[in-house]
């Protein structure tokens, strides 16, 4: 679309972003082109202003927005963070379910990458193995000079470049994508770069990974170091050396913590006649003050107030303290 009718302009401006308003300059000749091509989740929206002008939007939507320049500037305001685009210097990056203002000088010639939240969300997890449970939150401003901005900036213009093309690959525009996706992710800050920061687990031997399904399957079972040397199919010393490389912590701690997941678990879920001591002999816990001294010091609480908050949540009544004869 390539008009100089303000009306025009807002009503397909206002299809490409969802109740996106548009108000040309003062004093300005007004004239705006509007395309925008996609690939699956991801589209790019190429939009030329030829005198300018400012547009809101009350709420970004399920996407998250990356607005890059290629002639022109533009500044704005993004959920109370400003930002500044400007050609190779500075872009930005929006998130979903947030109001944004934009002000764009004359001549601006913006290219604006628009992501299905549930796609980014689902290489996030991907990526992490870690659900997430509200959208990823980016830091607005990006700089697109340093080292990973720069990154960013690199990945996201060939992808643009591939995906204007009318030859295009699907295949190298999906691993193109990716790239795109994993450089967001890894490049810009958000309210969960510190699991993406955190050391990468090693991989786990196969007699590790042996181990733990047995223990998981047997940990309400009074199985001994034997039997989980004997499920995991390796000498019980290199079984050992094993599990301190990968988790920390010999077997026999790794199933007891295990277990105090598990009463844990229990204890928050509980039926009608589920008790502290119950959970405690069902697992094979030991002593109650020792386990209810490593319980807090596991979870921060104490095991009855665990299974008050469960009952409580289930609807059962609270259990009566016995009274001593």
């Amino acid at each position: 679309m390539c008009t100089s009718d303000v009306g025009e302009a807002r009503e397909v401006f206002s299809h490409v972003y969802a109740e996106a308003t548009l108000e040309p300059k003062r004093d300005q000749t007004f004239g705006c082109a509007l395309g925008f091509v996609s690939f699956g989740a991801t589209r790019v929206v190429m939009g030329d202003w030829a005198g300018g002008g400012q547009a809101s939007l009350p709420d970004s939507g399920e996407h998250y927005i990356l607005c890059l320049s290629d002639e022109g500037e533009s500044a704005g305001d993004h959920a109370g963070e400003p930002f500044h685009v400007a050609p190779g210097r500075r872009g930005a990056l929006f998130s979903p379910g947030r109001s944004c203002f934009i002000d764009v000088t004359a001549a601006f010639h913006g290219r604006t990458l628009v992501i299905d939240r549930g796609a980014l969300d689902a290489h996030f997890a991907a990526l992490t193995g870690a659900a997430l449970r509200g959208p990823i939150c980016f830091d607005v401003a990006l700089d697109l000079e340093d080292g990973p901005g720069s990154t960013v900036h690199e990945v996201a213009q060939l992808f643009r470049r591939q995906i204007e093309q009318p030859w295009a690959s699907p295949m190298v525009l999906g691993a193109l994508r990716g790239a795109l996706f994993t450089s967001l992710l890894v490049h810009t800050r958000h309210n969960h770069s510190a699991i993406l920061d955190a050391p990468q687990p090693r991989v786990a031997p196969d007699c590790v990974r042996r181990a733990e399904e047995f223990m998981a399957a047997h940990a309400a079972e009074p199985i001994t170091l034997a039997d989980i040397v004997a499920a995991a199919g390796a000498p019980e010393r290199s079984l050992r050396a094993a599990f301190v490389a990968c988790r920390g912590m010999p077997p026999m701690d790794f199933l007891r913590r295990r277990r105090f997941e598990l009463a844990r678990r229990h204890l928050a879920e509980p039926s009608a006649s589920t008790s502290v001591a119950s959970v405690m002999a069902a697992l094979g816990l030991g002593h109650p003050g020792r386990f209810s001294v490593e319980y807090k010091r596991r979870f921060g609480e104490s095991p009855s107030a665990t299974l008050s908050a469960g009952r409580a949540a289930a609807g059962l009544p609270r259990l009566q303290p016995r009274r001593r004869p």
